[in-house]
């Protein structure tokens, strides 16, 4: 039995057989052959090729029904390359040419066209290196008879209740572990406030990340107990530690048992303030959690899952259908954010761009969408025809400037026009909100709210933004921290903001959804929060026990804090008073 530790995430435990992804840790050596060993060489390579092409096949047929189809696409354009002789060709020449073994020869040439991708000056064909580098690893794995995983291969596999196992998870993979039943999943990479987290609480899995290369311990088909509590991986645990985790499983559900009788009690604190409490969703299956924690809506519905995973960017007609099924399973207010792209979450197919890094601080967001109308444009025409259907807001994310405000209206009210020309139904009344993700914007949030009909709070990138830190860098991302003063400062600024000016403050980063921050987000005037639906009722419960005119006072001595650990030492003794 051995113990690992990490960044737990999430309330849950699971146990279950480890599912060990290496897809990205082959190192072929190189072995020198005789002349007459290259011709058999040349075959065994062939036969690999032919090998991958009939599992890509296979997976195409194992596909389901309701697959998105962008998932065929990609399986095609994979075997495409496989028959690509810049690939395959020139890796047998290089076999034939320097007597090497065909694993050698293909990792060299899949180093020589990742290059040849890397200096491109369009991002899309830059991104190509990413598919050399998948198919690469495939035929790899099948040259030296490797057992691993790939999570988008959807190779058929039973993942039913595994714990997926892995360096990290980029966002289109953790798109993938939608489509299965996992159990959990264990990161090297990653922090509490990182993409793959942020997923895992939205699918109520289990997860431990910041494992920092321990994972290499776990081998394929190990007994693991995933502790998401405490961070805490357990190897082949005895019967029993495995029998005190069962145990805990079940405490666990009696829990969530208990504030599932919150459902029907209306968010209120002690003192009387209703406090809104809304969800934040990426597809439309998770409108069933929402419903049955009975949300007051929809705060922040994440568009930019419609565009991954995909060769071509969605059609006006697709995205209106999409929101417009959102907007009428829900009889409630549906806040649709506008595609919000870049930093560490790309688009794989291609649009024009001005070269960027993939840097938070890059073209991302309503830059990017400011810079590409043609992806912009078609997504507000299709919000604005779902709002003829119910209460929908729409919510542009990075505002930083007056100017892009300004700018952006502008957009929206000539879209309108457009639409009401050519005799296309939407709701002339709808609000315009913008989200507060950088200093800049919360300094300026009272000139922003003479605007906008309201203001949301993104902490996740405000944090990262105000304290300088990569929130996906594994090296600093320990320095995050919610409750450093200085944003705190920040977030009080806004919600000021939108009293003075009569326009609701929303929360929608990871703080709302946090119960050690409920009473402290009260303290600071919070009266609405959107969040992941899982954490909804706990952080009701909070609210239910919670006078807002004592908090109030007793957050002004937080704010008054001098450094971060008497911010926090503050902050738990106002969660026990």
């Amino acid at each position: 039995m051995l113990s690992l530790f990490g960044s737990g995430i999430g309330r849950g435990i699971a146990i279950g057989r480890a599912y060990v992804l290496k897809n990205n840790e082959i190192e072929p050596q190189q072995s020198n052959l005789d002349a007459d060993q290259i011709p058999a060489e040349i075959a065994r390579f062939k036969k690999a090729v032919i090998a991958t092409e009939t599992q890509y096949k296979k997976v195409l047929r194992q596909l389901p029904a309701d697959a998105p189809k962008e998932s065929a696409a990609f399986l095609n354009a994979h075997m495409m390359m496989l028959k690509d002789p810049l690939l395959v060709d020139e890796s047998i020449n290089i076999i034939r040419r320097d007597g090497v073994n065909a694993e050698f020869a293909l990792q060299t040439q899949s180093n020589n066209l990742v290059k040849v991708f890397e200096k491109m000056q369009d991002s899309y064909l830059r991104n190509k290196k990413t598919d050399v580098q998948h198919i690469t690893n495939r035929l790899l794995r099948n040259l030296m008879g490797i057992v691993s995983h790939s999570l988008d291969e959807l190779d058929g596999e039973e993942l039913r209740g595994r714990i997926i196992v892995g360096k990290d998870l980029s966002p289109a993979e953790t798109m993938f572990i939608k489509e299965h039943r996992v159990g959990a999943f264990v990161t090297d990479l990653g922090s509490q406030i990182s993409h793959t987290s942020i997923v895992a609480r939205s699918l109520k899995l289990p997860a431990v990340v910041g494992l920092h290369g321990s994972s290499k311990y776990i081998n394929e088909e190990d007994l693991l107990v995933v502790d998401g509590m405490r961070g805490i991986i357990i190897l082949n645990p005895s019967d029993k530690v495995l029998r005190e985790y069962k145990a805990l499983q079940r405490e666990i559900k009696e829990r969530e048992r208990q504030l599932n009788t919150l459902t029907r009690r209306a968010s209120k604190t002690q003192d009387g303030h209703r406090i809104q409490l809304m969800a934040n969703i990426e597809t439309v299956a998770e409108l069933k959690e929402v419903k049955r924690v009975n949300a007051a809506g929809i705060g922040l519905y994440r568009t930019e899952y419609l565009f991954m995973n995909r060769s071509q960017a969605p059609s006006e007609l697709e995205q209106f259908k999409a929101y417009k099924r959102i907007v009428t399973s829900l009889d409630k207010t549906v806040v649709i954010r506008t595609l919000d792209i870049g930093g560490d979450k790309r688009l794989d197919f291609p649009y024009p761009q001005k070269k960027s890094s993939e840097s938070p601080l890059g073209l991302r967001a309503l830059r990017l969408c400011l810079n590409n109308m043609e992806l912009f444009k078609p997504q507000l025409r299709a919000i604005l025809r779902a709002s003829a259907f119910g209460k929908v807001a729409i919510m542009v994310p990075m505002v930083s400037s007056f100017d892009e405000i300004t700018q952006v209206l502008a957009i929206i009210k000539q879209t309108k026009a457009d639409l009401r020309r050519e005799k296309i139904a939407y709701d002339p009344r709808i609000r315009i909100g913008g989200m507060i993700e950088v200093p800049a914007a919360a300094i300026m949030a009272d000139l922003f709210a003479e605007k906008l009909d309201f203001l949301s709070i993104g902490t996740n990138d405000l944090i990262q933004y105000t304290l300088a830190i990569d929130r996906v860098d594994d090296a600093v991302n320990y320095l995050y921290d919610p409750a450093h003063p200085a944003v705190l400062s920040l977030i009080k600024h806004v919600i000021k903001a939108g009293e003075k000016a009569n326009i609701p403050v929303s929360l929608c980063g990871e703080m709302a959804g946090n119960v050690n921050y409920t009473r402290l987000l009260l303290g600071l005037g919070l009266k609405n929060f959107s969040m992941d639906a899982t954490y909804l009722l706990a952080v009701k419960e909070r609210i239910l026990d919670a006078d807002m005119a004592k908090l109030r006072k007793q957050v002004g001595q937080i704010l008054r804090s001098d450094n971060a650990s008497q911010t926090r030492d503050r902050i738990s003794s106002l969660n026990h008073s």
